[in-house]
Formats: structure tokens, sequence, C-alpha cells
């Protein structure tokens, strides 16, 4: 073999390493992209479900208006049979958000919620202690920013705070 040769055949050796990381660059970045379609497919269908629970929250706003418009404003001595549907509106005001915490809704739309029902339920004649509560709740849920989900912990909690209300609500029964 001559010089040439051994040369000529180191060249292509080089190139071909080249070519072979080239490739692994390529593969790479094609994997890159995919992972980054991905991930906006995934983004949009959070932005749909984001929409779809902000018009679910708008529906169940007007319901609970209609409910504040439709219930009874005055409170007699003993329980009537309107307090007792005032307070099944109640309870169905409080399956309703934790209905909205099983689905994951944002946190300023929860606080939204519970404030919305606070007020109703305080036009109701809830106890002042629930309202207070549900007014605390309010103001945590409103420290965390326009899109940001509940973290577990406050979300646990949340739940039982809900489950505690739900008792006082019977017990106004």
């Amino acid at each position: 073999m001559s010089e040439e040769d051994t040369y000529l055949r180191a060249k292509l050796t080089e190139i071909n390493g080249a070519i072979e990381r080239l490739t692994q660059m390529l593969n790479r970045m094609i994997e890159v992209i995919a992972k980054i379609t991905e991930v906006q497919e995934a983004q949009s269908d959070i932005a749909l479900a984001v929409n779809a629970n902000a018009e679910r929250i708008e529906e169940i706003l007007e319901t609970v208006k209609n409910i504040k418009q439709a219930g009874p404003s005055a409170a007699s001595s003993g329980p009537s049979i309107s307090q007792k549907g005032a307070v099944s509106s109640h309870q169905a005001v409080l399956d309703t958000l934790e209905t909205q915490i099983r689905e994951g809704v944002i946190a300023s739309d929860l606080a939204q919620k519970i404030n919305d029902s606070a007020d109703m339920l305080e036009s109701k004649g809830a106890s002042g202690g629930l309202i207070v509560k549900m007014q605390r709740w309010t103001r945590i849920l409103r420290t965390y920013g326009r899109v940001d989900t509940i973290s577990p912990s406050d979300l646990q909690k949340l739940r039982d705070d809900i489950k505690e209300w739900s008792r006082e609500i019977s017990k106004m029964r």
C-alpha cells in the first residue's frame, strides 16, 4: 500500500466518523422536535380543559346567583321548610366546591367560587364562623397566581375544611 492510499483511507475513516456523528445529532434533533410537538399538544389539551372548566364555573356561578335570588332572605325563629330548603342549597354549594376541587380547577377560579358561595350562604343566614372560614380560604387561594394549580397539601386541607363545613350545615337542619 502506498502512502497516498493510507492517507485516503484515513481521510475516508475521518469522513465516515463525521457522518456518524452528524447522523446521531440529527436523530437527537428529531427526538427533541418530537418532544416539543408532544408538549405543544399537551399544552393545547390543557388550555381546552381550562376553558371548559371556566365555562362550567360560569354556569355554576349563574346557578348560585339564581339560588341567591330565589331563596328566602329572612330567617324565622324555628326551622321552617324554606330554611331546610336553604340548608339543602347550602349543602349543594359545598358539593359543587368539592366537585371543582376533584376536577382540578385553578386556584383563582376556586377562590372566586368560594367567595361567591360564602356571600350566598351569608345572605341565607349561615353561621358567622362558617363564613369566616370560607373567606379565609378565599384569601389563601388568592395568593396563588392566575393559572396556578393548588398545592396537594392545601388541597387536602381544603377538602377537610369542606367536610367540616358540610357537618356545620347539616347541624343547621
